[in-house]
């Protein structure tokens, strides 16, 4: 293949590389190396096998830290790999009766994911999810958007380990901002050893300004082309006898939940909120 994703989730093709770094395939999203040869270069998925002791190694490791800093949190009947035959399902790690941990390394579809919560729910088990691996990065991308929780002291977060380095990364206060919902977070890193301070932080929660629409937000919404971005525009000017472009030009406007699926500018045009699905997040209400 020609053209891949790289890890701000950008469509880059392999003769334009310049710098190497991890990329996936846009269509499975599995990872993929970059081929450079005399005058070609592509990317390449690698092999089953490889993937496969690459993500188990990185796994067993990220378990092994969970173990034991949870240990030394006072969870003193551990147990790994636990088969739960009511649903059918087996954690990474069972801290108690009611409460499970997984490490999430490989890249797994919204559905399964709904499924498996669903699955802990239906035992009243409460699940927490730590991210690594595939999904392991600097920042937060549109694909970690459905591990989202909520937190009282975090708002809206994730936590990612990663093994190698031993380190716990914190992404809090996750909002969306602007009218395509660009995501914006704090971010805070504990040495596996503090675990114990990764929970007794609390963020300072901060009001945040109005966002006033700039002048390439208006010009990417009048580019837009489609029938349902065509509907939109030409029943809001029915309705308001103005073009959507003259309604947002100069508004200010909130930072949002990080929650919805249509862009924010359609929302305020009068499109119905369509949410994403994020498991963890029972109650979406709005802002």
């Amino acid at each position: 293949m020609y053209a891949a994703l790289n890890k701000n989730e950008e469509l880059v093709y392999a003769v334009e590389v310049q710098t190497i770094e991890e990329f996936h395939c846009a269509k499975c999203l599995e990872p993929v190396k970059l081929i450079q040869k005399n005058d070609t270069a592509y990317f390449q998925h690698l092999t089953k096998k490889s993937n496969e002791i690459n993500e188990r190694d990185i796994h067993k490791l990220g378990k092994d830290i969970l173990v034991d800093n949870f240990t030394e949190l006072g969870y003193d009947n551990i147990k790994e790999e636990q088969f739960l035959s009511d649903i059918k399902q087996k954690p990474d790690i069972l801290l108690t009766e009611n409460l499970v941990l997984e490490y999430q390394c490989a890249i797994i579809d919204t559905q399964k994911l709904v499924q498996r919560v669903a699955g802990y729910q239906e035992l009243q088990v409460k699940n927490i999810w730590i991210l690594g691996g595939d999904y392991l990065s600097e920042k937060l991308l549109k694909k970690h958007l459905k591990f989202l929780s909520y937190d009282f002291n975090w708002g809206f977060y994730l936590i990612m380990l990663d093994a190698d380095k031993k380190i716990y990364h914190l992404f809090y206060q996750v909002r969306f901002v602007g009218l395509f919902n660009k995501i914006t977070y704090n971010k805070k890193s504990f040495c596996t050893d503090d675990i114990a301070e990764l929970f007794k932080f609390k963020s300072e929660f901060k009001s945040y300004p109005l966002v006033k629409v700039d002048h390439y937000q208006i010009q990417r919404i009048r580019n837009l082309r489609g029938v349902k971005v065509d509907k939109l525009k030409e029943k809001f000017f029915n309705q308001t006898g103005q073009t959507v472009e003259d309604f947002l030009v100069n508004k200010s406007v909130n930072y949002q939940k990080p929650i919805y699926n249509n862009h924010y500018w359609r929302i305020l045009c009068g499109e119905l909120p369509r949410y994403l699905d994020q498991p963890f997040l029972h109650k979406k209400k709005e802002s």
